[in-house]
């Protein structure tokens, strides 16, 4: 894909309202996003990877949180940025869990804020599904939704609300964001990845949200990955800015890279996923992402079965658990098992 110029980001964008909302990938994307605003350059190293700690990044303000409220990484983390200039508006609001106490004053805040946001783009599937506990999954199903209708009732029926997948993780990602007793079977989680990225996203274009399917555009490029398993390197951001462009750009209708709008099967071909699921087969598709729990739980629930089947133990390697690996092998359905050996196979290239 050609990347996006700050020419025509500033022209896609002039005069809007941006919120980016989620961990510290979206934190990153906002840097990017903001820095391309500005300058045709990409993060440099230490941009990249500041956050709270500092009071001005790439020329924004922190706001709130951060060095401001000496709190640690932790689920009680709160964070909120801003970038202004002349015909730009951009915030970013550090989220720890898709639904709780901070962003349901961030959205009585959207309500009572006399500007709207034209676009939120928003993800919090890695913190809300690997910081709290076995039941992470669960929570973060009940809790979507809810989200979803909070922010649609705390926006403009204008406002353009952007789901982003997770981005893929690595064969055995080591970022802190990972609780500790789980990192010798961190692989496992590419495979749940799959199965709540495809609930996150049916359950977004089901609440009339748009969906970026950033993990599908971005597993085949590994290089482009931070050596962390978890976080991407500059080329990478930019790329996630120019996939955000683009399907902005065809939502309203405003041509990318200075050509004329492409058109429907294109939009298609670029998961710029804008479909409203009818009624008539909008049951089929929940028993799909449901399988036979009424909860919607995914068959494989990683947590539930390191918690009952595998103990803690100090191993810190995969090469040191290969029973136990082999027994989490044996417990994927065939459909995983693919897609594991699909992953690896892009891992080594």
């Amino acid at each position: 894909m050609e990347t996006i110029l700050k020419r025509d980001l500033r022209r896609i964008f002039q005069n809007k309202y941006v919120v980016f909302m989620g961990d510290s990938n979206m934190r990153s994307i906002y840097k990017d996003f903001i820095l391309l605003l500005q300058e045709n350059k990409l993060l440099n190293d230490s941009d990249r990877k500041a956050g709270g700690n500092k009071e001005s990044i790439c020329g924004d303000i922190l706001l709130e949180g951060g060095i401001y409220k000496n709190l640690a990484s932790g689920i009680e983390y709160e964070e909120k940025r801003v970038f202004l200039a002349n015909i730009f508006l951009v915030k970013f609001i550090f989220l720890t869990r898709c639904q709780n106490d901070v962003t349901s004053r961030i959205f009585e805040e959207f309500k009572t804020d006399s500007e709207k946001a034209d676009l939120v783009v928003i993800n919090s599937t890695l913190w809300d599904t690997s910081r709290y506990g076995e039941n992470g999954e669960k929570d973060f199903k009940r809790n979507l939704p809810l989200c979803f209708d909070n922010l649609r009732a705390a926006t403009s029926p204008t406002t353009i609300i952007l789901w982003l997948t997770a981005l893929p993780i690595s064969a055995e990602p080591n970022a802190a964001v990972f609780d500790e007793k789980y990192r010798p079977e961190n692989k496992y989680w590419r495979t749940q990845f799959l199965h709540i990225n495809a609930f996150s996203a049916e359950l977004a274009k089901k609440k009339n949200c748009e969906v970026l399917d950033a993990h599908y555009l971005f597993r085949q490029h590994p290089e482009l990955r931070d050596t962390d398993g978890c976080h991407w390197n500059a080329n990478g951001h930019r790329l996630i800015t120019s996939y955000i462009a683009q399907t902005v750009s065809l939502i309203w209708h405003v041509p990318y890279i200075d050509r004329n709008p492409v058109d429907h099967k294109e939009r298609e071909l670029h998961r710029v996923c804008y479909r409203i699921i009818n009624s008539e087969n909008e049951n089929s598709i929940m028993r799909t992402l449901n399988g036979e729990n009424s909860q919607g739980i995914t068959d494989f629930d990683l947590n539930t079965y390191l918690a009952t089947h595998i103990p803690i133990s100090n191993e810190t390697s995969n090469e040191q658990n290969s029973d136990r690996i082999g027994a989490m092998i044996g417990k994927l359905n065939e459909t995983d098992r693919r897609i594991l050996n699909l992953m690896d196979y892009y891992e080594k290239q």
